[in-house]
């Protein structure tokens, strides 16, 4: 059943990969990569929230960027 506000079930929550931007359902928990190895996000790693959108470039609490940028290691 998916998510809706009158459902009273939690949004879907992603893990992400800061480095490439591919993103999967939480739930399947997988926690790194299948494409670059990296370890997957499943919340900010500033202030903690969970990734609500498999296109997050940006926590929607914080605001801090999810995916590295060029030239970080």
């Amino acid at each position: 059943m998916p998510h809706s506000a009158s459902s009273g079930l939690p949004p879907p929550t992603y893990a992400l990969c800061p480095t490439c931007g591919r993103s999967v359902p939480a739930t399947l928990g997988e926690m790194f990569c299948s494409n670059d190895g990296t370890r997957l996000l499943t919340g900010c790693p500033v202030c903690g929230q969970p990734i609500l959108s498999p296109f997050a470039q940006h926590c929607t609490h914080c605001g801090a960027a999810l995916l590295s940028t060029r030239g970080e290691p």
